[in-house]
């Protein structure tokens, strides 16, 4: 899929007004096309990279950025590369069948221990009644 293309799609998902304002920007400028076309970009993240730049100018929960710097910040995202950037992509591997069944079986013979110890603990247990009805 062409770059564009799939930041487009990325649009519609999003459906954020702010992100597609920056993208219809972005789209003017020819001389970002081929840096779309980048799987380790996207507008969410282009967008929390444009949010963390703006909080460091916050004061009193407020941050006014003109759109021109926040244009500037969304080219700078796509020109540099994420390590440029210092944005680690925080990637989580699933766990694997082997591991997951490993888990699950843990649980159960942990389930399994409390119920054996507490019908002990109630077989123990004395009851004021039974003394009574004998």
């Amino acid at each position: 899929m062409e770059g564009i293309e799939k930041l487009e799609k990325e649009i519609i998902e999003l459906n954020n007004p702010s992100i597609t304002k920056i993208f219809d920007y972005l789209k003017t400028r020819t001389d970002l096309y081929d840096r779309f076309n980048n799987d380790e970009k996207s507008l969410k993240q282009m967008y929390e990279f444009i949010y963390e730049k703006a909080r460091k100018h916050e004061e009193d929960h407020v941050a006014m950025i003109e759109d021109q710097v926040v244009y500037m910040w969304a080219i700078t995202y796509f020109m540099r590369s994420n390590e440029e950037l210092n944005l680690n992509e925080k990637k989580s591997t699933p766990p694997n069948a082997e591991e997951t069944i490993k888990k699950i079986d843990k649980k159960h013979a942990e389930d399994e221990e409390k119920k054996k110890k507490e019908e002990e603990e109630k077989g123990q247990q004395l009851d004021l009644f039974q003394e009574v009805n004998k």
